[in-house]
C-alpha cells in the first residue's frame, strides 16, 4: 500500500513538473516571437513558394561586397526586373531584393532574411499588385502593409521607407480601381508618418487622357521596359536623394 501511494505522488511530481517546464517553454518561445507574422496569404497558401529565390539571395550575400549603408529595394517583379538599379541610383548603393510575383505576405514572410540582415538606413518597397490581381481587397492588402510597416518600426527604428504605389497598367486596367482604393489607404496612413513617404507611380505611367502608357511596357503589357524605368527613375531618385542624406525623425 506505502508503495502504491509512493508511486502515485511521484508520478503526480514528475507531471507537475512537465507541465510547468512546457509551459516555461512554451512562455519563452512566445516572448521571443515578438514579430507579427503572416504564415498563409490570404487564399490560404503556404509563404514558402519562394525558399528557392530568397535561398539564392543568401548565397550572392556570402560573397559579394557589402557597401556601407545600402539603399534596401524590395517587393515583387517590378523591383527584381529593375536591371539597371545600381547605375540610376549611383553613386548611392542599391541592393536589389524582389522577388518574382511576391504578395505583402510573402514580403512579411521572409523578413528576417531579406530585410533585417542588412540592416538598411532607407528601404524602397513596391508590393500589392499582385495581392490584389490573386482577389485580395484593399483593405487586406492595407492591413499587410500596417504588419509589415510594424515590424520595420519596431526592429529599425531609424530607418525610412519609400513606398512606391501600385502601378496601372495595360493587362491589369481592369483592377485600377481597386489599386486606387488601396493605395489610397496607404498614403493616408503614411501621412501619419514621419520617416515614411508614399510615391505615386500613376504620376509618370498614365497618358494625359489617364490611360496606361502603353510604351513603357514590354510584350505582357504588365511588366515595365526601359522607357518605364526610366520614369520610375525619375519619380524615386530625388525621394532616395532626400531621405538618404536627411533622415527625417522617426515618429512617436
Amino acid at each position: 500500500m506505502k508503495k502504491t501511494i509512493l508511486f502515485l505522488f511521484t508520478a503526480f511530481l514528475f507531471s507537475t513538473c512537465t507541465s510547468s517546464t512546457e509551459k516555461k517553454s512554451s512562455d519563452q518561445t512566445s516572448v521571443k516571437s515578438d514579430s507579427p507574422t503572416i504564415e498563409r496569404s490570404y487564399t490560404g497558401r503556404a509563404l514558402n513558394r519562394f525558399d528557392q529565390a530568397i535561398f539564392n539571395m543568401e548565397q550572392e550575400d556570402s560573397t559579394r561586397i557589402v557597401l556601407e549603408n545600402e539603399v534596401l529595394f524590395i517587393g515583387s517583379s517590378s523591383i527584381r526586373m529593375w536591371k539597371t538599379l545600381r547605375e540610376d541610383f549611383d553613386p548611392i548603393p542599391g541592393i536589389n531584393r524582389g522577388f518574382g510575383g511576391s504578395t505583402m505576405p510573402e514580403v512579411i514572410h521572409y523578413a528576417d532574411r531579406i530585410i533585417f540582415p542588412y540592416n538598411p538606413k532607407l528601404i524602397v518597397l513596391y508590393c500589392g499588385e499582385n495581392d490584389i490581381a490573386e482577389d485580395a481587397t484593399p483593405e487586406q492588402v492595407f492591413g499587410s502593409f500596417k504588419k509589415l510597416n510594424a515590424m520595420i518600426e519596431k526592429r529599425l527604428p531609424e530607418t525610412s521607407l519609400i513606398f512606391i504605389s501600385m502601378k496601372p497598367s495595360v493587362a491589369r486596367w481592369g483592377l485600377w480601381d481597386k489599386y486606387k482604393a488601396g493605395n489610397k489607404l496607404i498614403r493616408e496612413y503614411i501621412e501619419t508618418k514621419n520617416n515614411r513617404v508614399y510615391l505615386e507611380s500613376a504620376d509618370v505611367m498614365l497618358t494625359e487622357s489617364g490611360q496606361p502608357d502603353s510604351s513603357i511596357f514590354i510584350e505582357d503589357m504588365l511588366h515595365m521596359n526601359a522607357k518605364g524605368y526610366a520614369g520610375w527613375k525619375s519619380l524615386v531618385r530625388p525621394a532616395v536623394e532626400k531621405y538618404y542624406t536627411q533622415p527625417v525623425p522617426v515618429s512617436q
